[in-house]
């Protein structure tokens, strides 16, 4: 009968020791799973920033091409105000010359006139005199 009960003893702490390394194998399980999860969340997380930085990436490019646009339209436009400019002084050059030359076309024409007016002048006095001076 003492054999009996220490067999059974035995077999109750090898139960009992059974259970509990079963225990510990479930306890370690459970914590390499939530280990798991949270290097899995932690994955997540990290995607979800790479995504983020991705896109502001992509908007900062968006952001630089319109600025580099703008630029070029800034300067296109100063480009067509300088040509504006050149276009109407050159205009302007062209006509103040077109004045000067007409200017000069009536003081030439007027200083003929003037020549003509006085050697019909002196021509009208020299008749005169021819006729003042003829023998009667």
């Amino acid at each position: 009968a003492v054999v009996s009960t220490q067999s059974g003893h035995y077999g109750r702490e090898r139960l009992e020791a059974q259970r509990t390394e079963q225990l510990r194998l479930e306890a370690e399980r459970a914590e390499q799973l939530r280990l798991e999860a949270e290097r899995a969340e932690q994955q997540r997380l990290e995607a979800q920033r790479a995504e983020q930085l991705r896109l502001e990436a992509e908007r900062a490019e968006q952001l630089r091409l319109e600025a580099e646009r703008a630029e070029q339209l800034r300067l296109e436009a100063e480009r067509a105000e300088q040509l504006r400019f050149d276009t109407e002084k050159a205009e302007q050059e062209r006509l103040e010359k077109e004045r000067a030359e007409q200017q000069k076309l009536e003081a030439e024409r007027a200083e003929q006139e003037r020549l003509e007016a006085e050697r019909a002048d002196r021509d009208s006095k020299l008749r005169e005199l021819k006729r003042h001076l003829k023998p009667k």
